[in-house]
């Protein structure tokens, strides 16, 4: 497919397709969130096929409109923030875990995590190979600058004839809702899609108080790779002045080399009120050639009652293309 130029996205009309979500997990799972999409073009089976994670780990789910989706299967118990790369017929989900140790110290049970990125292999979808661990938060100094060492939100793109694998990494939690969200953005490179990346020294971006939309966290990436560059959206985190809380906004940003952004414009930030008033928390982009439209879904929470869970759920953002 031929790429679109980063103009197509910056120039295109965007609007919500709905107020409602387009689509929310069943009642006992609480969030689903981080969608990743693979269009029917990209599919081995000519469906829709979504992956995103819920208190359970990574669910694989399946539409033929993208809007009615049915659950295929738990792919990775405890896996977070799925995305898809394909390459000559063969699927690569790419996902963060972390694994829980307790340890007794000073009669207090003191947790630690180690967060780490893997990768499952897929011919058909439905077959998937054992994970590989591709990336430690232990070897990323970064990873630990406000939290415990944490990574999120993987995603390989093709770069210049390497394979370019963004994450976010460290976390922050918002001072009045309690959301968490990422605190820097970088990338590690490999001429090998599976192993041996070499990780940047330094953070890509990094949260600002300075800015005026990632004062509190930068948040969530998802990239486009653009026959002029690479265009990323945004979730990112900020403070309201208006509004005396934090808010989430869905940005555009475009590079020339993938290391330098500026922002394109805004998409979107929470409503006032209903299911996604309180933030948005991750995002994935395809563009459908035959429709000449960019899909972006989107995770979404509202604010809950008292004693109620958060309930995270799916809504859409439809870019329409100018010729």
């Amino acid at each position: 497919m031929r790429l679109q130029d980063t103009a197509s996205l910056t120039k295109a009309v965007w609007a919500s397709y709905s107020e409602e979500p387009v689509w929310q997990s069943s009642w006992w799972e609480s969030r689903l969130s981080s969608p990743c999409i693979l269009m029917p073009d990209d599919s081995s089976d000519g469906a829709w096929h979504l992956f995103a994670h819920t208190w359970l780990g990574i669910e694989h789910y399946v539409s033929s409109s993208g809007f009615d989706w049915k659950r295929v299967a738990l792919i990775a118990l405890r896996g977070h923030y799925p995305s898809i790369y394909k390459e000559k017929n063969v699927y690569y989900l790419i996902y963060e875990g972390h694994d829980y140790d307790y340890q007794n110290k000073k009669r207090l049970n003191l947790r630690k995590t180690v967060s780490r990125i893997y990768m499952r292999t897929s011919g058909d979808l439905k077959l998937w190979s054992k994970e590989q661990v591709i990336l430690s938060a232990s070897d990323i100094p970064y990873a630990s600058d406000y939290s415990v060492p944490r990574l999120a939100h993987p995603q390989i793109v093709s770069w210049c004839g390497r394979y370019r694998l963004y994450f976010t990494a460290s976390e922050v939690r918002m001072y009045d809702t309690g959301q968490k969200a990422s605190a820097c953005l970088s990338y590690a490179e490999s001429d090998f899609i599976n192993e041996g990346y070499s990780i940047r020294k330094q953070p890509v971006m990094k949260m600002d108080p300075d800015s005026r939309y990632s004062n509190l966290a930068l948040g969530s990436f998802s990239f486009v790779v653009c026959s002029d560059g690479l265009a990323a959206f945004q979730t990112a985190f900020f403070f309201d002045e208006k509004k005396r809380q934090s808010q989430s906004a869905i940005l555009l940003l475009t590079s020339p080399d993938g290391e330098h952004f500026t922002l394109s414009r805004e998409l979107m930030r929470n409503p006032q009120e209903g299911w996604a008033s309180r933030c948005f928390t991750s995002c994935c982009v395809s563009y459908r050639a035959q429709e000449k439209t960019w899909y972006c879904y989107y995770s979404a929470n509202g604010n809950r009652g008292r004693f109620l869970p958060v309930r995270e759920k799916l809504g859409l953002l439809i870019g329409n293309t100018v010729d």
